[in-house]
């Protein structure tokens, strides 16, 4: 009798668990067809940027194993899946963070396996409202929080780890960028209409900025990214422009202006520098990713307005990790779009032109 049992429990686990494996090599309901991977410009022209892969949920980085599967179905745990993703950062080698203000939260993702979770606590006893920048901060992870006002600290378990507090108070915390040799984090206060760097301590080191249109002054700045030379890159989102400083805060030069021409900026939001000196600029009202070499021309327009793959509905934040990949939040498709850039070894520079194709 016992023996029967255990026979026919050992039939069930081992048909649930076969269904599982097949599932898992499918595609998740409202995923995009991954086997298209536009690239930019398109044929005949020699392609400069393409697109790698869409992230919607954890499987999408690293798909469930056999045993995983069945541990899900056993429990009924489901995955996350992406709403309105704002902004993007990896931490560490292996953590793709991605700030989801439909979900009011953190998605942590591991890039290898490691495991993923979603945090909605900001601190013991607070959740977050509108969480929008996300960032290393040393051995931590930065999120601000707009409507809480605050900028607060999570280890990569997600579990709260403190906040940092501007004196006075931040009016609207937004952007966050890390230095990582100078281990510095840089908060855009859009309200403020400036930029506070803070150390690793969480103290106040210096601040730049005010309201106006005049050279490094802003209005409602949003994003921004620290390149490896220490520039500082502020999405000056309602002056439409980038400006550009270095690390103590003095203006550099700008680029792009009010038009709605390749190379001017409309709504710029999501800013990124890869290795080779290209300024990536995400702009939400075109809905697409300008690219610009490093004295600020324009050289390439990659996506346009859809739903397709390579294409965005008013994409926000872009992050570009230490491979030079670039990863764009598409917010009202619910994911973010990898890209990377091909570089002289397979293409040669960056072309001058920009994206017709169609949306699919």
């Amino acid at each position: 009798m016992f023996r029967r049992y255990d026979s026919a429990r050992r039939s069930v686990c081992i048909t649930a668990a076969l269904l599982i494996a097949g599932a898992a090599g499918c595609a998740s309901p409202g995923h995009t067809d991954q086997a298209y991977h536009p690239v930019w410009p398109p044929p005949p022209g020699a392609a400069r940027i393409r697109h790698v892969m869409d992230i919607r949920t954890p499987d999408d980085l690293h798909k469930p194993s056999v045993l995983e599967g069945l541990g899900r179905f056993i429990t009924g745990g489901g995955q996350q899946v992406l709403l309105r993703p704002h902004s993007v950062a990896v931490v560490g080698d292996d953590l793709l963070c991605i700030t989801d203000q439909e979900w009011q939260g953190v998605h942590l993702m591991g890039m290898r396996g490691s495991g993923s979770r979603f945090v909605a606590r900001a601190t013991d006893t607070l959740h977050f409202v509108s969480p929008v920048g996300v960032a290393p901060q040393g051995n931590l992870i930065a999120v601000s929080d707009s409507a809480l006002k605050s900028v607060f600290l999570l280890t990569h378990e997600g579990k709260p780890a403190g906040q940092i507090e501007k004196p006075g108070g931040f009016a609207r915390p937004t952007g966050l960028a890390y230095d990582r040799e100078h281990e510095e984090l840089y908060v855009v206060d859009t309200l403020d209409n400036e930029v506070c760097v803070f150390g690793n301590d969480g103290r106040l080191v210096r601040r730049f900025g005010s309201q106006g249109i005049e050279p490094g002054r802003f209005n409602y700045p949003t994003h921004l990214f620290v390149d490896h030379k220490g520039r500082v890159f502020v999405t000056d989102s309602m002056n439409f422009r980038v400006q550009v400083f270095d690390r103590e805060g003095k203006y550099l030069f700008d680029l792009g202006a009010q038009g709605d021409a390749s190379g001017y900026l409309a709504v710029p939001k999501g800013v990124g520098v890869d290795t080779y000196g290209h300024i990536y600029i995400v702009d939400s009202y075109f809905s697409n990713v300008q690219v610009f070499d490093e004295q600020g021309r324009f050289l390439l327009s990659v996506g346009g307005p859809g739903n397709g793959i390579g294409r965005y509905q008013v994409p926000s934040g872009l992050f570009i990790d230490q491979n030079n990949r670039v990863y764009v939040c598409d917010s009202y498709n619910r994911r973010v779009q990898v890209l990377e850039y091909l570089n002289e070894a397979n293409h040669g520079d960056v072309g001058h032109e920009s994206d017709p194709t169609p949306n699919r």
